[in-house]
């Protein structure tokens, strides 16, 4: 619900608020203010086997697991390095890809969106020559498997897998631990993090170990300028720190947007604020926020002449500046939540030196004890993280600011509830269904913009409707394209997760289509269009 004695003067102060009514207020406008919301963003843990997996081994299990993957790698070819393997014991198909990983990793495979299994067909020896001390397995849990499942259901789901392997080649794991853990919180606790982050001002804040701060900073019109991003330490550091405009991150990078609607319904952003950070994505275009705001503005304001204006603006025939088009962004409409991320890189090599408490006996969990001793642990951890590693304090206080209080942003982020982010099954649904929808209107402005492109390539600069141009975009596919279309879709199917684009999206059915080729007089339609050779086969293997 919207406090309106907590919002800013400057949040109430646009045209567009004092013209709705408190009811609509309400609805666009309603969300938690100060929120917080934690979760462990990335998991990569390691997997030792009791098997030699040294070059020289001996091991005939060893030797099988490495002929049977040679082969496989010889076929990839065929298929532009992408592949199926499938586990006997699950009846399931995972994705086989050649990488190179950490040096060793050469094989991957992957459950497209939620894990990736990468593997070291032969380890080094350890520094005296005996026994290797490099797994011969590391396994990365993505983000979306975290958030949607919960870090223990994520690392049990891909963990069975991970045996599966080992008993289909009849490997003994020998222990399994923690490689990395990203410790990450979402806010929109800072209104302006410009000036909160402004190394001036983050200077007196700060107490850490870490010699410098980097700073990444975008220009936003001609005189200001918004912080994107600051770190603390190196990737390749026991412990890396960054904070950084998450909200930026998901729409330049095009990729999560399932965050916007986990957001919402944590309350981080409210139903306003959606809506500009989908148009973003659709664009692509972070600075694009000030014209979806004004797309806001057409929709739901009152003001005759101020909306002939913005729709002169979008329509292109009326041109601002940039200084411009960002004061009348604020004079129309409040500013948006943005979500700010607060992350804890940290390693096997700074992890290993914690004092695990044993909250119960561990012995039931065999080979994985380690990892679920360290995921219960895990509020004390972060206790320690954001205390003794890296924490933000008053700016005034004590001459020794490792003495001072704790900020007010930081009091907060450590008040965060430490629970397991496990959603529903009606929640992830839910995000399921949003993910896909927005991801798939993303796509298709792409595809229209490509043809309009290809268009004006093929036809010079003209004024056709954009349905020409996308019907002569199909029209010009050869046998040849569609033989390339075709194995194109079957390996981007490979790299899709099948549990999240299965069956088909209600909102998007659409009717058989027929096409006459005029100089045959053949009709083709979305059923009867000849399948290439190499599809036949797939189908008749099964």
């Amino acid at each position: 619900m919207i406090n309106k004695h907590n919002m800013s003067k400057h949040e109430k102060e646009n045209a567009l608020f004092k013209e709705m009514s408190h009811e609509e207020q309400e609805k666009y406008f309603s969300f938690r203010k100060s929120a917080f919301m934690h979760n462990i963003d990335t998991f990569y843990y390691s997997v030792k086997f009791r098997n030699d997996f040294r070059l020289d081994t001996q091991d005939r299990l060893v030797k099988r697991f490495r002929r049977f993957f040679n082969a496989q790698y010889k076929d990839l070819a065929a298929y532009d390095g992408i592949g199926d393997f499938h586990l006997d014991g699950l009846n399931s198909d995972l994705v086989l890809k050649p990488v190179t990983f950490s040096r060793f990793y050469t094989i991957c495979l992957s459950y497209p969106e939620y894990f990736d299994v990468f593997f070291a067909p032969v380890v080094p020896k350890a520094a005296d020559g005996g026994e290797s001390v490099t797994s011969e397995f590391i396994v990365q849990i993505r983000s979306y498997m975290l958030w949607m499942f919960g870090v223990r259901d994520a690392f049990e789901n891909s963990y069975r897998y991970i045996k599966g392997i080992a008993e289909q080649f009849g490997l003994e794991i020998d222990f399994v631990q923690e490689n990395r853990a990203d410790y990450c919180w979402h806010s929109n606790f800072l209104s302006n993090p410009e000036k909160f982050f402004a190394p001036e001002s983050f200077y007196k804040m700060r107490v850490d170990r870490f010699k410098n701060a980097t700073y990444v900073t975008n220009k936003v019109g001609s005189e200001d300028y918004e912080i994107d991003y600051v770190a603390l330490g190196k990737r390749s550091d026991k412990v890396f720190v960054r904070i950084y405009l998450k909200s930026r991150e998901v729409i330049e990078q095009n990729y999560k947007p399932w965050f916007f609607k986990i957001w919402r319904m944590n309350g981080l952003i409210s139903e306003y604020d959606l809506f500009v950070y989908e148009r973003c994505f659709e664009k692509r275009n972070w600075f694009y926020r000030y014209y979806a705001r004004l797309e806001f503005y057409l929709q739901h304001g009152c003001n005759p002449e101020m909306l002939s204006y913005v729709q002169r603006i979008l329509s292109g025939s009326v041109k601002l500046a940039e200084d411009s088009l960002i004061a009348l962004a604020e004079e129309l409409t409040p500013p948006i939540n943005l979500i700010v991320n607060v992350e804890y890189q940290t390693m096997r090599r700074h992890s290993k030196s914690y004092e695990l408490i044993p909250f119960k006996d561990y012995t039931q969990y065999g080979e994985c004890a380690r990892v679920y001793r360290y995921i219960d642990n895990r509020k004390i951890i972060i206790d320690y993280l954001t205390n003794d590693v890296f924490r933000m304090v008053k700016k005034e206080g004590t001459a020794r600011k490792s003495r001072r209080e704790l900020c007010g942003f930081w009091e907060a982020l450590r008040r965060t509830r430490c629970i397991d982010m496990r959603m529903t099954s009606d929640g992830i649904k839910l995000v399921r269904d949003y993910n896909r929808k927005l991801n798939a209107e993303s796509m298709k402005q792409r595809v229209i913009y490509s043809a309009v492109t290809y268009g004006l390539y093929v036809r010079g600069l003209n004024n056709d409707s954009p349905m020409q141009d996308c019907f002569e975009a199909l029209m010009r596919m050869n046998d040849n394209d569609v033989h390339k279309a075709m194995e194109y879709k079957v390996r981007k199917q490979k790299l899709l997760n099948r549990d999240e684009l299965a069956g088909v999206y209600e909102s998007d059915v659409i009717r058989p289509f027929v096409l006459l080729d005029e100089d045959s007089g053949v009709l083709y339609g979305s059923e009867s269009v000849n399948k290439p050779d190499f599809l036949e086969d797939l189908d008749n293997d099964g």
